[in-house]
């Protein structure tokens, strides 16, 4: 199978590609002046990815940048639609509105005798029709425009209050007053992440260490520095921040990711992973309501960053496909620790308003919580979820009394008939046979969590 890319000079995914550099540069020289007081984002947080009117997420390099558009507009959520959305909405744009480009990889196919296959017949060939296939994978863009770009609070100021209320970050504080973020307190506690993470005893600095495939971090009681309460809220904020670029960092090794992290600090070799790792943390915390602001020894990197960005912008989309990957590995596993505590996962939430149970909208129920046939087996309660993932396949996520088992892909139309019932007892029994054909003997002997080492390929 032959792989070549499109150069087309001046297309719209090029302009996409340029301007997504120009934000990361106006980003970077900003950090030279202000010390990076506002973090990579440059906002507090959204507490959820970027969504299209529908509700569906953004993921990868659209989410960080849709991100850095809502921040630097101080937009109050990141939500954007296309203009043909507009119209049918019946908004019109504030004057001097631009757009936003969204980009997203195609492909361009053409069988053994050279002629053009879809995209769909392509998946339906046989292995051996694949293998002589030609193709050409090309980024496309298209525009679209923030709901304050709109008139929207103006024309229907109820719907435009239910969208923001989606991304209002809810405060929840520990005993010191310090931010708490529960589903990493249980990653960390369970130790549920790739490696080892060491963060209950007092450490000098934060660190990924390859050879011993371990994480070590300050307790987090070392991060409060604040006076204020605002403040020592936010140094919650810089313990969690923290951890996710070393996180991120552990995905880059080479039975996971295989990026090149053996350099160290200083490297020039190694400056690319240290922007993968900073942007990487940026995005996931930014999801969970908290910015990240830079770490003081990484402002040596800051030029070279530059440097590389004016020479040649496409350098950001290698990067960010890079921190596409190890931001999806993370957040699969935090997705891991929300369902186990109950709460809807940042992956597989979707928020659509009106409902659109297509976009990928779930919900977890109890499948059974009874004795077994077998006399004196303990109560088993389990749960499990249907979603969405950003590839746009559907997956299902069981646990057996809190323990989760592994996700496991089921077909779209499985999925979609299942999202689509209304009557709650149709989808617990619809539910209950998919468990059943998916899990099986799992269900009654629940092996420990894998410790997974795979990324999603978006």
């Amino acid at each position: 199978m032959a792989y070549q890319y499109h150069n087309n000079s001046q297309s719209s995914s090029d302009r996409a590609i340029e301007k997504f550099s120009e934000m990361m540069i106006s980003r970077l020289e900003e950090a030279k002046t202000n010390n990076w007081q506002k973090g990579w984002i440059g906002g507090e947080g959204n507490f959820g990815m970027p969504q299209n009117l529908n509700g569906r997420n953004y993921s990868g390099t659209n989410s960080l940048f849709l991100f850095m558009d809502t921040a630097i507009n101080h937009y109050a959520a990141p939500v954007y639609m296309t203009f043909l959305q507009k119209e049918k909405e019946g908004l019109r744009l504030k004057k001097g509105s631009e757009a936003m480009p969204v980009i997203y990889w195609d492909m361009s196919i053409k069988d053994g005798n050279g002629k053009k296959v879809s995209v769909a017949d392509y998946k339906n060939m046989s292995k051996a029709e694949k293998e002589a296939c030609e193709i050409r994978p090309f980024l496309r863009s298209f525009r679209v425009y923030n709901i304050d770009q709109t008139n929207m609070q103006e024309v229907n100021k109820e719907k435009y209050d239910q969208i923001i209320a989606r991304f209002q970050s809810p405060k929840i504080a520990d005993t010191e007053g310090m931010y708490q973020n529960k589903a990493l307190d249980r990653m960390f506690e369970r130790q549920e992440w790739l490696c080892r993470i060491q963060y209950d005893k007092p450490s000098d600095g934060a660190y990924f260490s390859p050879s011993r495939d371990m994480i070590v971090l300050p307790q987090k009681g070392q991060f409060k520095k604040g006076t204020s309460e605002s403040e020592i809220y936010k140094d919650g904020m810089e313990f969690y921040s923290t951890a996710l670029h070393e996180m991120a960092h552990s995905t880059g090794t080479e039975e996971r990711l295989n990026r090149n992290i053996h350099n160290h600090f200083g490297d020039p070799k190694y400056a690319k992973e240290e922007l993968v790792a900073e942007l990487s943390s940026a995005m996931v915390g930014n999801t969970m309501g908290f910015d990240r602001r830079i770490q003081d020894n990484n402002v040596a990197y800051i030029d070279g960053w530059l440097k590389a960005l004016h020479e040649e912008p496409k350098f950001i989309v290698s990067v960010m496909a890079d921190v596409n990957k190890a931001s999806n590995m993370i957040l699969e596993k935090v997705d891991a620790q929300k369902i186990a505590l109950g709460e809807s996962p940042i992956l597989g939430a979707k928020h659509v308003e009106p409902p659109d149970l297509t976009q990928g909208k779930h919900k977890t129920q109890t499948v059974a919580s009874s004795k077994t046939e077998k006399q004196g087996e303990e109560k088993k309660a389990i749960t499990a979820s249907v979603y969405k993932l950003p590839t746009g396949s559907y997956v299902i996520q069981a646990s057996v009394n809190g323990q989760n088992l592994d996700q496991k892909p089921i077909d779209n139309k499985t999925a979609v008939t299942y999202l689509r019932l209304s009557d709650d007892s149709q989808k617990a029994t619809m539910l209950s046979s998919i468990v059943k054909d998916k899990y099986g003997d799992e269900l009654q002997h629940p092996k420990a969590e894998r410790q997974v080492s795979t990324g999603l390929k978006l």
